[in-house]
C-alpha cells in the first residue's frame, strides 16, 4: 500500500493529491500580476516599486505634472527618498527635476531641493546644471525650502569647496552661514594639508 492513504472507507492516491498542489502552484505563479499605478501607492510602496522595476522612473517622474497637488507632492517625495539611496538612478532626470522647481507647492520644491542636493553631492559634476536654481531658492518665499537650499549647497561646498566659492563669487549672492562656515573648515584643512 505504497502512496495510498486510508482513512475510514475512502482510500486514495497520495502523490495525485501532491502533484496537484504543485500544479496549482506553478499556475497562480505564472499568472500575470496587475501594475498598479504609482499614484496610488504610499511613498515607501512607490520607492521600493521603482527600484525593483527602474523603468518605473519615468512614471514617477510624469507625476510632478499632475493637477493634484498632494500627488505632485507625494512624486517629489518619493524621488527623496530615491535620492538618499540610489542617487545615480535620478542623475538622467536632472533637468526634468529642475524644472519642476518652478512648482507653486513649497512641498514639492523643498523635496526637489533635497533631490537635487543629493545627486549634486554624489555627483558633483552635474551640479552645474542646476546649482543657479539652488542659490535662486535661497530666496524663495518659504523658510523650510530656503533651509534646504542652504543644506543642499552646504553638502555641494564639502565635496567642492572652490566650485560653490566661484559660484558665490559670480551671483553676487549673500553666502548663507552654514556654507560659509564648509568653506572656511575647508580652507584649513587645505592649508594644513
Amino acid at each position: 500500500m505504497h502512496g495510498f492513504v486510508q482513512s475510514g472507507a475512502d482510500t486514495f492516491d497520495a502523490s495525485i493529491l501532491i502533484m496537484e498542489t504543485r500544479t496549482h502552484r506553478r499556475i497562480s505563479r505564472n499568472r500575470k500580476k496587475t501594475r498598479v499605478p504609482l499614484s496610488k501607492l504610499r511613498t515607501s510602496e512607490a520607492v521600493r516599486t521603482v527600484v525593483a522595476h527602474p523603468r518605473r522612473l519615468a512614471e514617477l517622474v510624469t507625476l510632478l505634472d499632475d493637477p493634484s497637488r498632494p500627488l505632485r507632492g507625494r512624486a517629489a517625495a518619493t524621488l527623496a527618498r530615491l535620492s538618499e539611496s540610489y542617487p545615480g538612478r535620478l542623475v538622467r532626470i536632472v533637468e526634468r527635476l529642475h524644472e519642476a522647481l518652478s512648482d507653486d507647492s513649497a512641498y514639492v520644491r523643498w523635496h526637489l531641493v533635497y533631490t537635487l542636493g543629493r545627486i549634486g553631492s554624489s555627483f558633483p559634476v552635474r551640479a552645474p546644471l542646476f546649482l543657479p536654481e539652488l542659490v535662486a531658492r535661497l530666496d524663495d518665499g518659504n523658510r523650510i525650502v530656503r533651509t534646504v537650499a542652504s543644506q543642499a549647497l552646504s553638502r555641494l561646498a564639502l565635496r567642492k569647496p572652490q566650485m560653490i566659492k566661484q559660484l558665490f563669487e559670480s551671483t553676487k549672492h549673500d553666502l548663507p552661514p552654514s556654507v560659509a562656515r564648509v568653506l572656511r573648515r575647508s580652507a584649513r584643512r587645505s592649508g594644513k594639508a
